[in-house]
């Protein structure tokens, strides 16, 4: 929105400076009839407007205008024609309309600071009607604001809301609240900006600058409630900007709306609005915030794979992340696969290794952890855990093998060394030891039942064994007096139950032939 219309057209002098929108303001001197009452001030007004220009000057007026609606426009030579005119002795009347109409051809030409000299001086000779002193005002209001002197332009529309406040519009409460903004006052700001939006909105109009400076306003003085019903309007009435959407999202989660914020997203994103990669990114890492990591993933593969978003070794780690978070950890561990080669250290190969262990592969993820130690990069916490995740993945692969266990318990004494991990780590290795001891324990308790069957059972062999020595008959089947009397054959050879529960051989009854046996045989 342009400070002052660059476009003039020939016509009445009274419409040379067309009423333009002012997103800017500054200081400028009062009219003196703004002092007057109402009644005074418009008889002045009837009177200004009974004003004429001589003849000589409005032949030099509209001489000045035809050269600034040529084509091309001949501004330049337009100026130098009211240079002429100004040079001469004229009536007041007519100094202020040569000034007014040369003040708008140096904005045209990129001379703010003559535009300004000019137009002050018009308002300043205080003889034009007050529709196009009020022109002037915001014409010079706009000048001042583009060379930052946001003091003057607070002090002149506070002025002159306060001298006008019948014919104040949207646009000057918009220029006040704009000039404390730039100052960073922004609670100053507020009443104006909301004055400027009702305004607005009874004139029926939706003028996005209004509800945009207010958002602004709301959010830098923390008026949550506000700013979130603004929001809800703004992405209703201007829904192409997907900034607010952004906005509307994030105060929905601040609010610990996740449904709504997600809502919100979804819809911009459907819609098309959210198609930069950065903001793609964004709004996976704002799934996975909100604990939604599986639409995040599915977001982010999808965009991966049309192209949108690049396979960089950032943007890979996030879907791994994403994927890991979603207990989806087969497609974890192919992005890790993927990107772990691609780190100069063995960040990811930390990670590649919990997926496996997550996903009970345990070879994989003893491997890939021991990789990871070995490329180095991780801090000290990273490796006690690498340690105690490779002793947990040894003890789960094979729990029920003494050698499985010691190799397990060995890396949990690694563990043990680094202080983020040694309280788990001594866990695993009493947990361990407590294992080890109750098998220990029951091994006993079992050889020493066996033991006490054996020996139940060699007596029983005797008995059986006398009883029939003696002339006596017994129900034992050939194959069990069989079993006896080669157990008791073993007994008399010097074997005693615990030896047989454990499977030694009596000295007697080794298959082994002794020297002496073997230099017989070789004599015969």
């Amino acid at each position: 929105m342009s400070i002052l219309s660059k476009n003039l057209w020939l016509g009445g002098v009274a419409a040379l400076l067309a009423a333009s929108s002012v997103t800017t303001i500054s200081t400028a001197l009062e009219p003196a009839y703004a002092q007057q009452s109402r009644a005074e001030r418009e008889e002045e007004d009837r009177r200004r407007r009974r004003q004429t220009l001589s003849e000589r000057s409005g032949r030099a007026l509209n001489d000045a205008l035809n050269l600034a609606n040529e084509e091309p426009p001949q501004i330049q030579a337009a100026i130098q024609r009211l240079d002429q005119l100004l040079a001469r002795n004229v009536s007041p009347y007519d100094e202020a309309t040569a000034l007014e109409i040369r003040g708008n051809l140096h904005y045209q030409n990129d001379n703010s600071q003559a535009a300004l000299r000019d137009l002050q001086r018009a308002l300043d000779l205080d003889v034009l009607p007050s529709d196009r002193e009020k022109g002037l005002i915001r014409g010079i209001a706009g000048l001042y604001y583009q060379a930052e002197q946001f003091d003057r332009t607070i002090s002149f529309m506070q002025a002159y809301i306060r001298d006008y406040p019948d014919e104040v519009e949207a646009n000057d409460y918009f220029i006040l609240a704009g000039a404390f903004a730039q100052q960073g006052n922004y609670r100053a700001a507020l009443r104006p900006a909301e004055q400027a939006l009702a305004a607005d909105r009874a004139a029926g109009s939706r003028s996005e600058q209004y509800y945009s400076l207010l958002n602004l306003i709301y959010s830098e003085t923390g008026e949550v409630t506000k700013r979130l019903s603004l929001l809800e309007q703004m992405v209703e009435y201007f829904p192409s900007q997907s900034s607010y959407w952004s906005q509307l999202a994030f105060m929905y989660a601040e609010a610990d709306r996740r449904r709504d914020a997600l809502a919100v997203l979804e819809v911009s994103y459907k819609a098309g609005l959210i198609t930069d990669e950065d903001k793609i990114i964004n709004l996976a890492q704002f799934y996975y915030d909100q604990n939604n990591p599986y639409r995040g993933a599915v977001l982010l593969d999808a965009e991966m794979r049309s192209g949108t978003v690049k396979r960089t070794l950032s943007n890979l780690e996030l879907l791994a992340q994403l994927w890991a978070a979603a207990q989806e950890q087969e497609r974890a561990i192919a992005i890790l696969t993927e990107a772990a080669p691609k780190r100069d250290d063995g960040r990811l190969y930390y990670q590649l290794g919990q997926s496996y262990l997550a996903n009970e592969e345990y070879d994989k993820s003893v491997q890939n952890l021991r990789q990871a130690i070995r490329r180095g990069g991780l801090d000290d916490r990273e490796v006690g855990n690498a340690y105690v995740l490779i002793g947990t993945a040894l003890f789960q692969q094979d729990s029920e093998s003494k050698p499985a266990r010691t190799a397990a318990k060995a890396e949990f004494q690694r563990a043990v060394r680094y202080s983020s991990s040694r309280s788990s780590a001594q866990s695993w290795i009493e947990y361990i030891n407590t294992i080890e001891t109750t098998l220990e324990r029951q091994a006993q308790v079992e050889f020493s039942q066996a033991v006490a069957r054996t020996e139940r059972q060699i007596e029983r062999c005797q008995t059986i064994l006398d009883v029939i020595e003696l002339g006596g008959s017994t129900q034992v089947p050939e194959a069990d007096l069989a079993a006896c009397r080669d157990l008791l054959a073993k007994v008399e050879a010097g074997a005693t139950a615990e030896s047989l529960v454990r499977g030694e051989e009596p000295a007697g009854e080794s298959d082994e032939e002794t020297p002496e046996e073997e230099a017989a045989d070789s004599g015969e």
